[in-house]
């Protein structure tokens, strides 16, 4: 470490003149080769740290020895077991112990390759790219790293840019890759959804796709740049740069125990197990694009962020846990006094089934917090398989495995929480054997016992047990937006915390817009409204480098959709990127485009500006221009100028912040620039509010 440490050292002090955003120390890494399943790291160096570190976390051998079901005399006897080893023996413990000291261990080397960049450059920065999607073996907890690495360059698999913008430290550079050869709608879609997740730095991979053999700009560059023209040049990169993304009161568990334990349990091949998760990142994912599909948005939250109390903040009225089949001590007594100071908590089936330490906590961590009984946790197992699609040496897909299914039952309770049964047909029920104790039963799914839905009501709040996995979501979705049933049951869910849009967006029928994200913004006392619309043509394909490669089935139709925005209140709007007012309302009529993005200032009050500035210059001169705006409070500026022949300069153009109502541009006028009277335009990229300046360079 300390070889790495002084290497760091040396680049980044010989460097530190240079004032680079960043220091780069990594693509697409991981602890084995991307998420191979791989025991790394066996070495007498690390065995002797990992013991170390168990004496932290244990105190004693008595209590490892207890956990890991061992009969160790003395701590330099202690190994962990190996995959295979722990799944033959069902004991899982001594193998995500060592899973969980190879997350720190790499997150450390990243802290000491920071360190000493720290060290040669007070200022400096760590970045890594080409992030991959989290995995048992890969060490890629991203809450862990993401207290360390400053900056990203993120692939998006496995909710990763949800990850980071959740995760990284405040001012974080949070970058993607794009280009491929991608083009039309398809790549500027995807550019605007990684903005509207403050994925707001983007680079190119690579110049071969961007750049013909003569040096004329490929299609891809070409449908690239206007993604990127809009961001820049509208000011609309800087406003979300410079604003505070809303969340809707929604709290998603990100628990790396799980992903340990659904790796362990997973059923190896020729072999019979106790299947406790199906696919967990899925099972994640159909939560998430289930929560967006509603129009709302949500935070990730850590286990460590739990057991240190961010659920007690009030920041969150909804608590969901998606394939949580790994929870703490510490994590459950958080989640029990969310649950009784007035929180909802919402899971799938078998949460919390074992501790943090994969060991089997056979009553359940949480079984009577959801207010169920059910068989002891080392014994319960999951129905059904994920839908796939056939391989090409197979003639016919073979049987489908699928959990309980049947006509769906909605009870008394169930009714007056607004549930109705021909909107959930087609629901699974993912477990028999599951009962109701305080928990009053909701749902049933055909003849089973075993009821679809629980609800318990524990102090000012209550808590939701699904037996159903919603790792279907994203399959149903992919298929002409399926998955209806899994909306409609999560909003009556939400609807008991009281969450729903703060603002609707309807589609020309009056129901909500389908396919598109929704995100809010607060800057001052103005809100922003994002909504990018999905491009229903995309094709998207993900490599095992996590690299993911867009294209339009059709690259000539380009359409627009007929939309409807109901504001809470009356708001001043503004359309940020077309500049057209639309006054004080409640309710915006206005159209988007199929893939593209709409974005809408919505203000308290009308607001002025004002530009002023010299006559006259000589050319190669700086002159300065003063900005004042009204109300006297903060606000963005997008500040254009325009050559004599009204060319738009775009090597001038800028977006600045005017504090307090006042702030400067100036033009960096060169002594090879025409002679002639120049135009500054500036506009508050809120409000629409613009003003003009004339100067002659000479």
């Amino acid at each position: 470490m300390k070889m790495l440490a002084d290497v760091t050292m040396g680049a980044a002090r010989s460097k530190s003149q240079y004032n680079f955003d960043y220091y780069f120390v990594g693509d697409e890494g991981s602890l084995t080769s991307y998420g191979d399943a791989f025991d790394y790291c066996w070495g007498p160096h690390t065995l002797e740290a990992f013991r170390q570190w168990l004496q932290s976390e244990y105190s004693t051998l008595e209590g490892l020895n207890a956990k890991w079901k061992t009969s160790y005399a003395d701590w330099k006897d202690v190994v962990p077991l190996t995959t295979q080893e722990a799944r033959d023996s069902g004991n899982f413990a001594p193998w995500a112990d060592h899973r969980t000291f190879m997350e720190i261990t790499f997150a450390n080397a990243y802290k000491t390759v920071r360190d000493g960049v720290t060290k040669g450059d007070k200022e400096g920065h760590i970045a890594v790219s080409g992030t991959q999607g989290t995995a048992a073996w890969n060490g890629c907890d991203w809450y862990r790293l993401d207290q360390i690495i400053d900056d990203f360059l993120a692939y998006g698999g496995g909710n990763q840019w949800d990850l980071h913008r959740s995760f990284a430290k405040p001012g974080s550079m949070i970058g993607f890759w794009t280009g491929y050869g991608s083009k039309g709608i398809a790549v500027q879609n995807a550019i605007w959804t990684a903005a509207i997740h403050n994925v707001l730095y983007p680079n190119i991979f690579w110049m071969y796709a961007y750049l013909n053999p003569d040096f004329t700009l490929s299609d891809s560059a070409r449908d690239m740049g206007k993604a990127f023209k809009a961001l820049k040049f509208e000011g609309v990169g800087k406003l979300f740069m410079e604003s505070q993304r809303l969340q809707d009161g929604i709290a998603v568990h990100w628990s790396i125990a799980s992903v340990h334990a659904a790796a362990i349990t997973a059923p190896a091949e020729g072999k019979e197990a106790n299947q406790i998760v199906r696919n967990l990142g899925a099972s994640r994912d159909g939560w998430v694009s289930c929560i967006k599909d509603l129009g709302l948005q949500f935070d990730f939250v850590a286990y460590e962020q739990i057991e240190n109390g961010l659920l007690d903040s009030g920041k969150y009225r909804v608590f969901i846990m998606p394939s949580s089949v790994a929870v703490s001590a510490e994590e459950a007594a958080a989640i029990r006094r969310f649950v009784e100071n007035g929180g909802v908590v919402i899971t799938d089936a078998a949460a919390g089934v074992m501790d943090d330490h994969c060991a089997w906590a056979e009553n359940g961590m949480l079984n009577d917090l959801f207010g169920i009984s059910a068989a002891p946790s080392s014994t319960r197992t999951l129905l059904g398989e994920l839908p796939r699609r056939r391989r090409r040496d197979e003639a016919e897909p073979t049987e489908q495995k699928t959990g309980i299914k049947g006509a769906v039952t909605v009870s008394a309770a169930g009714a007056a929480m607004g549930l109705d049964a021909a909107a959930l047909e087609g629901i699974e029920v993912s477990e028999a054997g599951i009962s109701g104790v305080s928990a009053e039963p909701l749902l049933s799914v055909g003849d089973s016992a075993a009821g679809a839905l629980y609800c318990n009501k524990v102090g000012s709040g209550r808590t939701f047990y699904a037996n159903m996995l919603f790792d279907v979501y994203p399959t149903l979705r992919r298929a002409g937006f399926g998955g209806a049933n899994y909306r409609a049951l999560l909003s009556a869910m939400l609807a008991q915390a009281g969450v729903k849009p703060a603002i609707e967006v309807l589609a020309a029928d009056g129901m909500p817009l389908t396919q598109a994200v929704v995100a809010r913004y607060k800057f001052g006392d103005s809100e922003i409204l994002a909504v990018v619309k999905e491009n229903v043509r995309l094709e998207a394909v993900t490599g095992f480098d996590g690299v993911t490669q867009y294209q339009d089935k059709d690259l000539g139709t380009v359409a627009t959709q007929d939309i409807t925005i109901r504001l809470p209140g009356t708001a001043y709007v503004n359309d940020v990127r077309s500049g057209a007012k639309m006054g004080a309302t409640d309710t915006v009529k206005t159209s988007i485009l199929i893939g593209g993005a709409l974005v809408l200032g919505l203000s308290p009050s009308e607001s002025t500006i004002a530009v002023t500035g010299p006559e006259k210059a000589v050319l190669g001169e700086h002159p300065a221009f003063t900005i004042s705006c009204t109300p006297a409070s903060k606000s963005p500026v997008r500040c254009h100028f325009f050559a004599p022949d009204g060319t738009f300069l775009n090597d001038y153009a800028v977006n600045t912040l005017c504090n307090s109502g006042a702030g400067t541009v100036v033009l960096p006028s060169a002594l090879n620039d025409k002679s002639g009277q120049y135009t500054l335009k500036v506009t508050d990229v809120v409000t629409g509010a613009s003003a003009e300046a004339k100067i002659t360079l000479e």
